[in-house]
């Protein structure tokens, strides 16, 4: 089999009909999906140890199966997204941000405390879930769910990005309650995705 599906929490995830997935091809999931599809997944990624931690609780109270793999934070790859030729600067053609990420607490006006973030150094269950899957050695990739944008884009204009928090399961347990999404996470979702492409570009993926 050459397929993988890499199944995220975004909420475009609820108008695919996910069980016909099932018997075509090996299905990754991340988080907390089994608490909507139990019996769906092959493989489960949880980049948090307390996600991970409920994963596992789950598979002792057979909420999922035995056979269903859980990919921890201590197993996911070790890979830092950083290619051989790669330099400080390396960006592609047109991105004004990508490995690097420097912001501020705006809506606090706090501008003397800037945060600068290094996407190599970051791990989330959806892009190791991606990692995995093309390590595996898996041909064709099917990235379904990865919303990157925060919810409701459609409804704006003008050009602006949602900041609207965009996940199956925001504020519930293991989920953080916030309103909005981390101004940042959208470029570290591009960031690592993109360099997982360039690493295997004998591989099909289809976002």
């Amino acid at each position: 089999m050459d397929t993988a599906f890499v199944i995220g929490n975004g909420e475009s995830r609820l108008i695919f009909p996910l069980k016909k997935l099932q018997q075509q091809g090996h299905i990754y999931g991340c988080n907390a999906i089994y608490r909507d599809h139990p019996t769906l997944c092959d493989t489960i990624v949880a980049a948090s140890p307390e996600m991970a931690q409920e994963l596992y609780e789950a598979k002792q109270q057979k909420l999922i199966p035995q056979k269903t793999e859980i990919i921890d934070y201590k197993k996911i790859s070790e890979w830092d997204y950083v290619l051989p030729k790669d330099n400080e600067t390396t960006r592609p053609q047109g991105a004004d941000t990508y490995r690097y990420w420097t912001g501020s607490k705006e809506k606090k006006h706090d501008y003397k405390k800037l945060k600068r973030k290094d996407f190599s150094k970051t791990k989330g269950s959806g892009c190791s879930a991606v990692l995995h899957a093309a390590e595996a050695g898996y041909k064709n990739i099917l990235i379904i769910g990865f919303d990157i944008l925060g919810a409701r884009q459609w409804e704006l204009e003008n050009k602006d990005l949602s900041r609207l928090q965009n996940n199956v399961y925001k504020n519930t347990h293991n989920y953080p309650d916030r309103d909005s999404i981390k101004a940042y996470l959208k470029y570290e979702w591009l960031y690592q995705l993109t360099q997982i492409f360039r690493k295997f570009p004998q591989t099909n993926f289809y976002f």
